[in-house]
This record gives C-alpha cells, sequence and structure tokens, in this order.
C-alpha cells in the first residue's frame, strides 16, 4: 500500500432541507427534476471508473453521478492487494518525487512495499490542526491515479525546470484525477464496527518544539485509521478545470439549521440569521460534542495557542467542535446561480444511492458494508465548458464578464479536510485555493522560484512537487558545499 506523509424547492414562506422520496430512473439520462442513480450501475462488482471521454455537461446531476461513480470506483477491492479500497494502491506526489516523507523531502534511497507513515497533519491554508473529541489529531493523504502520473510522466513535470518551460496553456488530459483522504484514529472496537473504513498503518507522532506542535519523522506509531473525509478532483470532457466533489461520512458533524439537527437524515430548515448561541445539535458526533454553541463550532486553536501536545499520551486539547456551515456545499437562502437545484440534486442522488446500495440486487459486498455511511456533501465546476486559462484568481462566481463561471456547492467544504474555513469568502470553495494564477514559495522563501501562471495550476499536487523539488534538490546542493564537494 502506498500512502504518504465532506433542498428541496425554494418556497417563499419556510426554506427547508428536505428529504426527498427516491423516484425510478427510467433509463441513464440525467434528470435535474429526478436525479437518480443510473440503470447502468446494476451491482457494485460492475461499477468502473467514468469515463470522462463520455461526458455530456447534460445537467447538474451527471457531474453529481459522475463524483459517485468514481467514489465507489475507488471503493471497489484493489485487485493487486485484497481486502483494501483500489485507491491505496495509488501512487502518491511523494512517491512521484522519491521522497520519503514532506517534513525532510530527502531523496529516498530505496523502495519499499511497507506503508509509509502519514505525516500531513495540517490543514491546507490555514495551518489548522483538527482535534477529534479523544483529542486525536487528524491525518490526511494524497493520491493520484495512472493518468495523473503518466501525464507527469510525459511533460517531465517532476522536474521544476521543465515545468518552467511548459506552454501555460497546457491542460491536464481528459480522466486525469487526484485525492485526498482525511483519517481518524479509532481504537480496536471502533475499527471491528463495520461502521468505517478502517486502514492499519504507521503515523510519525507529534511533538512540541520550538512553541509549535509538529511531527517527529524519527517517531512513528501503527494505529487503526478511520476514513473520514475524501476529496475527489477529476478532469472530464469540457472541463479542464476538473470536478471537484467531496465525501463524508454521515456521523461526522451536524449540520447548521435553524433547529438542532441529530440525525444525518433530520430536515434542516434554512437559517435566516444566525445565533451565535444557538444549539447545533443536542446529540454527540464524531468531530461535536452535542449541546455545543455555534460559536463555539469551527475554532482553529493552532493558531490562537491554545491548543497543547501532551506527548506521552498522543492526546491534544482542546478539541475542535466541528459543524457544518452549508448543507449540500450551497447557502440555501441564495435563489442565483442554480443553487436550489443542486441542493436538490445533491439530495435526490444522495437518497437514491443509499436505496442503490441497500437493495439486494446491487450486491454490495459484505466487508463493504461500510460504504452505506458515506455521502456526497456537493460538488463545484465550471458552468462554461473549456472556460479554464492561466492566472484565473477565481475569487468570485463570475468571469471576467460578469457572467456566471462556478456552479455546483458554491460553498462547498469538507467538514474534515477545510474545517476551519467555511465561512472565509476567500478560502470558502475549492477554487478559491485551486486556481490558474501566479502561486509563490510556501513560507516566502527566497531560494525558490515562483510558479508561473498554468491551467495545471489548478492542482495542488502539481503545484507542490514544482516546489518540492527545487527544495529537495536545493537541500542535496547545499550539503555537497557544506562538503566541499561540487
Amino acid at each position: 500500500m502506498k500512502t504518504p506523509a465532506a433542498l428541496a424547492l425554494l418556497s417563499s414562506s419556510l426554506l427547508t432541507f428536505s428529504s426527498p422520496n427516491s423516484v425510478a430512473a427510467s433509463s441513464d439520462d440525467f434528470n435535474d427534476q429526478h436525479c437518480q442513480a443510473p440503470q447502468s450501475w446494476q451491482s457494485f462488482k460492475s461499477i468502473t471508473m467514468p469515463d470522462g471521454n463520455d461526458f455530456s455537461s447534460s445537467s447538474n446531476c451527471e457531474f453529481h453521478a459522475w463524483s459517485w461513480q468514481m467514489f465507489m470506483w475507488l471503493m471497489q477491492e484493489d485487485p493487486h492487494n485484497t481486502g483494501q479500497p483500489r485507491f491505496l494502491g495509488f501512487e502518491t506526489p511523494y512517491d512521484l518525487l522519491g521522497v520519503e516523507n514532506r517534513e525532510s523531502l530527502l531523496p529516498r534511497m530505496a523502495k519499499s512495499s511497507d506503508a509509509k507513515a502519514l505525516d500531513e497533519y495540517l490543514q491546507a491554508g490555514t495551518e489548522g490542526l483538527l482535534v477529534d473529541r479523544q483529542g486525536k489529531p487528524v491525518y490526511y493523504s494524497q493520491y493520484l491515479n495512472s493518468e495523473f502520473v503518466d501525464f507527469v510522466s510525459e511533460h517531465d513535470l517532476t522536474n521544476y525546470k521543465s515545468v518552467q518551460k511548459i506552454d501555460p496553456s497546457l491542460s491536464f488530459d481528459i480522466n486525469v484525477a487526484e485525492f485526498k483522504a482525511s483519517w481518524k484514529i479509532v481504537d480496536a472496537t471502533t475499527a471491528n464496527s463495520g461502521q468505517y473504513f478502517v486502514t492499519r498503518q504507521p503515523v510519525y507522532k507529534l511533538v512540541n518544539k520550538g512553541g509549535q506542535i509538529v511531527v517527529d519523522i524519527t517517531q512513528q506509531s501503527n494505529e487503526y485509521l478511520a476514513l473520514v473525509g475524501f476529496h475527489i478532483a477529476g478532469v472530464v470532457k469540457g472541463h479542464p478545470e476538473m470536478i471537484w466533489a467531496t465525501f463524508e461520512h454521515k456521523d461526522n458533524a451536524p449540520n447548521v439549521c435553524s433547529k438542532p439537527q441529530n440525525s444525518y437524515d433530520d430536515p434542516c430548515p434554512v437559517v435566516q440569521n444566525i445565533d451565535p448561541n444557538q444549539i447545533v445539535s443536542e446529540r454527540d458526533w464524531t468531530f461535536y460534542s452535542a449541546n455545543t454553541k455555534y460559536k463555539e463550532c469551527n475554532l482553529n486553536y493552532s493558531v490562537s495557542g491554545r491548543l497543547t501536545l501532551d506527548e506521552k499520551s498522543q492526546t491534544l486539547s482542546p478539541s475542535t467542535q466541528v459543524c457544518r456551515r452549508y448543507a449540500w456545499g450551497n447557502d440555501a437562502t441564495q435563489a442565483t446561480f442554480k443553487a436550489p437545484t443542486n441542493i436538490r440534486v445533491v439530495q435526490q442522488l444522495n437518497h437514491s444511492v443509499d436505496d442503490l446500495l441497500a437493495s439486494k440486487d446491487f450486491a454490495l459486498p459484505q466487508d463493504r458494508q461500510w460504504l452505506k455511511n458515506y455521502f456526497e456533501v456537493s460538488a463545484i465546476w465550471f458552468a462554461q465548458a473549456n472556460a479554464l486559462k492561466p492566472g484565473q484568481t477565481l475569487a468570485t462566481n463570475v468571469d471576467d464578464k460578469g457572467q456566471q463561471l462556478l456552479i455546483g456547492g458554491l460553498h462547498l467544504s469538507n467538514a474534515t479536510i477545510e474545517t476551519f474555513t467555511q465561512t472565509q469568502s476567500t478560502m470558502d470553495n475549492c477554487f478559491r485555493c485551486h486556481n490558474s494564477s501566479q502561486r509563490f514559495p510556501p513560507n516566502g522563501s527566497h531560494k525558490l522560484s515562483p510558479l508561473k501562471p498554468t491551467n495545471l495550476n489548478i492542482s495542488h499536487a502539481f503545484m507542490n512537487m514544482y516546489f518540492w523539488d527545487q527544495e529537495m534538490k536545493q537541500y542535496v546542493k547545499e550539503n555537497l558545499a557544506k562538503k566541499g564537494e561540487k
């Protein structure tokens, strides 16, 4: 295993998130009025990777169906690794660069079939550390499909000097995809409960150093890791910007509604004006304690200096109280940009997939029953075909002519991956951070060259490899100089 380092129609009287009844799909035509699992999904084992060459962009429903099909295909058993989902056999950005981990970026001396320890523990953009109710940190890992790997190899994109020479308008090939997973440490009882996909592998321990909490690459612990969140980003015909979809476990966190939400299926009356003292839920969730007030949700204790680490027990305090600010990735009070349509479509398809997974004919294997506990939060993409171009900041939902550019989950976040940015207008959906603008070296390093505006900058895996390759070569150069070598 290769591993490194989540509405009904708007009414004039009361806006609510309803739970639409499933309507049987009569064909594979995707319908925004009744978005259903297509008939071609006859059984779990028959699910194939969705071919982006066949994508027609006919409706919102088709984008979400692509997302669900990709998710189910990724969760099928890896033909080369019994019991493990397919995605765990994919390459990682570290694999492509030949490095062991993010903290040292040392060249890997030899390949190994052993699982690599997870070292990614901070959320992108905020440097926030998500802490569960047991005081344990959430870890993250990234994966690239074979089409991504082949594209990188074809264009020599692991060499930063080659990247500097590429045509800025070069876009990823159709079917290129990248993925990001979030993992919660669980005990053996939870690991064997069948409620999550769980894998057992090492993580790097955390230590206090220089007033910060960091990973120590000299210490590892072998843990049960439960999948709690999953990002999918992939290219289909007409959409080089990628479809960005995210999935979560149903028990992660409550939505912020006008009354407490106590289960995933509870209706969620829309919040017109949020009372900071309102109770978000009356029960415990994985990342939320019963009766926590909204004002206590999604606080980034890492940057406030309040977060403390007990190195011996590897527990942190305080825990993060997580609330999902925008159910289904949209503000339900917004009647423009097809937000009501997207909310309805996501709800309908989720319920349709729930029915499908529970049906006898679909034949979900016994060792994949945990799949019933995951749902699509939403997805986001461009309303216009082939509209990606170098230098787009995507800071708003419209293009430079004022026409709608972004569509789908306009406030899309995964509660376990973007916990702390859900209400920040500069980071409140995928494209606020994933865009084609110029990128500068992390931490303001003057030793590294910036990344020019290119279409490929839409991928943080591509962007990170560009800077990591420079860092690694700079490290080697400096150490050779110390040894008096040329």
